[in-house]
């Protein structure tokens, strides 16, 4: 049975994994911290940025799954939890043999292409700090592989949504129909963007978990496809029967189009995503708090 560690279970993403493997025959070692996880899963108390708290735990572990190093408002935390951080998991796991450590990263550091889908071979610039953050901690997991010979699969995530997320566009446009109140949309309207379903996410994420993959490798984990702002608000007026109220913001970056190519995901982890923009639009509404 494969041992895992989730590092970050009580995030978005981290819940909707939990839930995921509770279906599946592993066995899961989950790093909390204050935040209460229901599941039957272990749990030990730890911080990525604290080498101590979980070194023993990782050393346990045949795969290890990084979600920690979500944006929270606080660039210097940001960089902390992804540069140190990492940098505190690749020195645990340089020591020890036959791990495989999958890190999950962000399509935002390939920068605007208006194209076509971004390819994992493609050129990367990102144009804010976050892509930016995310591109060197990538940088800093290869280097470790190539110099100690790990296994580390990068899984760069389009655009995330769903029941449970706290933020975001389409929580946005959702909470305006609940409450008929008027929606900031960014710039004019029609920067694109891949916006993937919170379970077709996590799928990727366990297909990543199964796979035999070697060495170094970055995968794209997206749909493929692109919707703008304002598709997304015709989408939702469309599955709602109500009108969205919105007002444009021009005084916000105007990143135009920032999608990815998931042919990788399909031919090495034989995923490919299940549900519609549509479909994951009526589901998030029908399950909004």
């Amino acid at each position: 049975m494969i041992n895992i560690v989730v590092l970050g279970g009580s995030g978005f993403v981290g819940k909707s994994l939990l839930k995921k493997l509770e279906n599946n025959e592993f066995k899961v070692n989950v790093m909390i911290n204050s935040t209460k996880i229901k599941n039957r899963f272990k749990k030990f108390c730890g911080n990525i940025l604290d080498k101590k708290t979980f070194e023993s735990q990782i050393k346990n572990g045949d795969v290890i799954v990084n979600l920690i190093g979500q944006y929270n408002g606080d660039i210097l935390n940001f960089v902390d939890l992804n540069i140190k951080g990492g940098l505190n998991l690749l020195e645990i796991c340089k020591e020890k043999e036959n791990i495989k450590i999958i890190l999950i990263s962000s399509i935002d550091v390939y920068g605007e292409n208006m194209l076509y889908a971004s390819k994992e071979k493609d050129d990367t610039s990102p144009q804010y700090n976050y892509g930016l953050i995310k591109l060197l901690t990538e940088k800093m997991y290869e280097r470790f592989a190539k110099i100690y010979n790990l296994d580390i699969v990068i899984l760069r995530l389009s655009n995330l949504y769903g029941p449970n997320k706290k933020n975001g566009l389409i929580l946005n446009i959702l909470k305006a129909i609940k409450k008929t109140s008027v929606v900031s949309i960014n710039h004019n309207g029609k920067q694109q963007r891949d916006y993937l379903f919170i379970e077709d996410a996590v799928e990727g994420i366990v297909k990543a978990i199964q796979c035999k993959l070697k060495n170094f490798n970055v995968i794209n984990i997206s749909s493929g496809k692109r919707h703008s702002s304002i598709k997304i608000i015709k989408l939702v007026q469309e599955i709602s029967n109500k009108k969205v109220k919105f007002k444009l913001n021009q005084n916000t970056p105007n990143e135009k189009c920032i999608w990815a190519n998931n042919n990788n995901a399909k031919k090495l982890l034989k995923f490919s995503p299940k549900i519609s923009i549509k479909q994951g639009l009526t589901l998030t509404l029908k399950n909004l708090d």
